[in-house]
């Protein structure tokens, strides 16, 4: 099936096209990045239509397992840039999900609903509920509508587990991974040589992101905010096309070395770190841009350090997850945002979350009183996981904070 988009989805595909066409005309590699972002979901319906094993997925640590079985990830992210109020007002009516439920969930539910209906090849989740009690719920409604759901245990690395303790996590893990991998193939055993051409793949890409960021140091606006948040989200599922999205990467590495460092640029960028979800509302990411903020620091998505090579690639998954920001206490996530702060000279932290989330309300909340005791200003937004405009007080939010710190 082809996505037939709303007027609001539709609206954000043309923004896309145009930060593709005229914001980064000059730069080859985010254009087919913006490419690749377009096609996703289509490319993967035909995908499955034609046979492949196709998932939705929203577990970042499971996609270098997914590609090692051959099958094509779909982030769950995706849905919300094609998503729109339709979504939501099944979510609201017709599964009679309360109001103030996360628009994430809300989102997500209700087009799966509509593309199930509209003949979609796509009808196995997998998902996790970590830190979310209503996609518990979603997961329940979803099976009932005859998607084949699984959802993976909650593995929490707690502050201060270390040793033994740490051990026993990582085991637990480990045969979590093999589970899951039952449900997708129908055996616990593992192509371990393919999963570890797969976390070589992903050290490789981490790697050439690295590069891209400490490039961007010396030249902060060549790829603006839009851009720099489709290239980091697609390193988790590199939009369903491994080598292309390497391409991208490798293109743009290229592009950045051959310029000469803008000393104006870097003068006058702002250094900002964002946190969080990434939201639709891409009017945020323009008035970012158009205040002279240069988000160049992130920490939702890992990219810091690599898998370990040297052992069992399902031990290695396992330990990634659990060494990195993802490892679910939010003291994981400080420390990496305390080293971005160090390493980009940031001057200020963008705290981003969905409504109704009130489990990253709180997460907001902690980091806002704990860097500002730090001396480092931050401003809390929330937004829509769905696509839609943002509010003229959030944009004006975003332009004080930015000139505040200028």
């Amino acid at each position: 099936m082809s996505t037939i988009l709303t007027s609001e989805a539709q609206e954000q595909l043309n923004h896309i096209r145009h930060s593709r066409d005229v914001v980064h005309a000059y730069s080859p590699a985010i254009q087919k990045l913006f490419n690749l972002v377009i096609d996703y979901v289509d490319d993967a319906e035909k995908a499955g239509q034609g046979g492949k094993k196709v998932i939705w997925a929203g577990v970042p640590w499971a996609m270098p397992l997914i590609y090692s079985t051959g099958a094509i990830p779909v982030a769950f992210s995706e849905l919300g840039r094609i998503s729109g109020q339709e979504a939501i007002t099944i979510s609201e009516d017709h599964y009679q999900m309360p109001a103030e439920t996360c628009s994430m969930v809300k989102a997500t539910a209700g087009e799966w609903y509509l593309r199930k209906q509209a003949g979609s090849s796509i009808t196995r989740i997998f998902g996790s509920s970590s830190a979310c009690e209503p996609y518990n719920l979603a997961w329940e409604v979803m099976k009932k509508e005859g998607f084949d759901v699984y959802t993976s245990d909650v593995v929490y690395r707690a502050p201060g587990v270390e040793g033994g303790r740490y051990e026993e996590l990582v085991q637990y893990f480990v045969d979590e991974i093999r589970e899951f991998n039952e449900w997708l193939t129908g055996t616990r055993e593992i192509d371990k040589d393919s999963l570890h051409l797969e976390i070589t793949r992903k050290n490789y890409l981490m790697r050439r992101i690295r590069e891209i960021m400490d490039l961007r140091l010396n030249h902060p606006f060549y790829v603006k905010s839009l851009g720099i948040m489709y290239l980091l989200n697609g390193l988790t599922h590199y939009f369903g096309k491994p080598e292309e999205y390497t391409e991208v990467l490798d293109s743009l590495v290229e592009e950045l070395s051959l310029l000469e460092a803008n000393e104006a640029d870097r003068r006058r960028a702002i250094p900002l770190i964002w946190t969080g979800g990434s939201g639709q509302e891409f009017g945020i990411y323009d008035a970012i841009d158009n205040a002279g903020g240069a988000l160049l620091g992130f920490v939702s998505s890992p990219y810091a350090k690599d898998y370990n090579e040297d052992i069992d690639p399902v031990e290695s998954l396992a330990r990634f997850q659990l060494e990195s920001q993802m490892a679910g206490a939010s003291i994981y996530r400080r420390h990496v945002i305390e080293q971005q702060i160090d390493k980009i000279g940031a001057r200020g932290l963008i705290l981003y979350g969905y409504l109704g989330c009130s489990f990253g309300s709180v997460t907001r909340e902690m980091y806002r009183e704990y860097f500002h005791n730090k001396g480092i200003p931050s401003i809390n937004l929330e937004g829509t996981f769905q696509v839609g405009p943002p509010s003229g007080q959030i944009l004006t939010r975003i332009r004080a904070f930015i000139e505040m710190l200028s």
